[in-house]
């Protein structure tokens, strides 16, 4: 089997004597624990709310601690960003697409019409569709690896991870594949930090949850939510699929460990919407707007774009502007002094995965991809969204207009 790569990012440890470590970050929080000047840390997460408050971890006399700091109480915090950055991006399915269209060539080639409708079926988002076609197949192809990786991919968007990791060992054992190992990895992260939690089902989607995380009547609620939200959203851009949208919600710590993504994350999709669930016994307004923002998502991947993915800023603005988020008067004018000063990427730069962004960067990404929706939904209102999914190419002609508009 491949191996996969490492990343080691610089040491984080505590700036001064005394730094306490609290429940929260606000500063009447209770006091978890006091750290020493030099003490090792490891992030956890870090809010992106302005606060810059970091959980972190630590060993305390040889028992496990974790609380919140400030971002002032570390060492090696930029360093652990600027690294960070550089390294490869911890959104292994983008990677594993140029595999993905492999297999399917190689798939067509068999002459199989079952393995051949099977490949396009998860081209569609049909993955438990799909999953029905390449299981049989990949006992009868089960000396190629191609096939493997195409049924093990069916069966991780079906949610069935134990059956994906299967299918992906013996691909990888027949011909290492760096991508396809890095995405065997995560799916073993996920495995192992599964708390085998209950599943519901409604017509649109399935929900999987924790239920040590999610309260019974909160999961129904976030069902509930989210087929509402595959309604709207369908109606307005145009989506539509057969089988449902899977959805895991976990708590934060499971979720950054399963996916491995960025701790200003609160959600994301990789062929099933995965949701951190922070709010008590029923979601509250942010994680109303982190649902509704994932299905948007969801919907783009059951519409066929120019390329493997819809870009980037395109995907984030039209998440954020659905799920209700608007650009605040601040937010605004420093978008144009930065436009002016010509410290802003253009639309263009920003059109691939953003997952190794830092905190800041990620703020200014988010913030550039819902003015250009803004400026998209102004501008080209007659030509309408629906007719701009429907022509991939129109968008790749009105990006540069958009740049103009907003000045970047």
């Amino acid at each position: 089997m491949a191996a996969t790569a490492l990343f080691f990012f610089a040491a984080l440890t505590i700036r001064q004597d005394s730094t306490n470590v609290r429940a929260g970050c606000e500063p009447d929080q209770a006091v978890v624990t006091s750290l020493p000047a030099g003490t090792p840390v490891e992030m956890r997460f870090r809010l992106a709310d302005g606060s810059d408050c970091i959980k972190v971890a630590a060993t305390v006399d040889g028992k496990p601690v974790q609380g919140y700091v400030p971002a002032s109480a570390l060492n090696g915090l930029d360093q652990f960003e600027h690294e960070r950055s550089a390294s490869p991006s911890v959104d292994p399915m983008r990677g594993l697409m140029p595999a993905v269209a492999r297999s399917r060539k190689t798939a067509a080639l068999t002459g199989d019409p079952a393995l051949d409708k099977g490949a396009q079926l998860l081209a569609l988002n049909q993955p438990a569709q799909a999953l029905e076609l390449l299981e049989p197949a990949a006992h009868r192809y089960k000396n190629n690896p191609s096939v493997l990786l195409l049924a093990g991919l069916a069966a991780y968007r079906a949610d069935q991870l134990g059956m994906a990791l299967d299918y992906w060992k013996q691909s990888l054992d027949l011909a290492p594949n760096n991508d396809l190992a890095r995405m065997y990895e995560r799916a073993k992260r996920e495995a192992g930090s599964d708390q085998g939690g209950p599943r519901l089902y409604g017509m649109h989607v399935g929900v999987r949850y924790e239920g040590e995380a999610l309260p019974a009547d909160a999961a129904r609620e976030v069902l509930a939510t989210l087929d509402q939200e595959y309604t709207r959203i369908s109606s307005e851009l145009g989506c539509s699929s057969s089988e449902r949208v899977m959805a895991v919600v976990q708590s934060r710590d499971n979720y950054l460990k399963s996916t491995g993504a960025a701790e200003w994350s609160g959600g994301e999709y990789d062929g099933r919407i995965h949701i951190v669930w922070t709010d008590g016994k029923q979601p509250g307004p942010q994680t109303r707007r982190a649902l509704a923002h994932e299905m948007v998502h969801a919907c783009l991947a059951e519409i066929p774009s120019s390329g493997p993915y819809w870009p980037a800023w395109f995907q984030e603005g039209l998440a954020q502007k659905l799920s209700g988020d608007t650009l605040s008067p601040a937010a605004r004018d420093r978008l144009r002094r930065l436009a002016l000063a010509h410290q802003i990427p253009t639309l263009e730069n920003l059109r691939q995965d953003w997952s190794r962004l830092s905190v800041d960067n990620a703020r200014l990404a988010y913030d550039i991809a819902l003015a250009a929706l803004d400026s998209l939904y102004e501008n080209y209102s007659a030509y309408g969204i629906r007719n701009i999914l429907n022509n991939p190419s129109a968008l790749d002609q009105i990006t540069s207009d958009l740049d103009k508009k907003l000045g970047l």
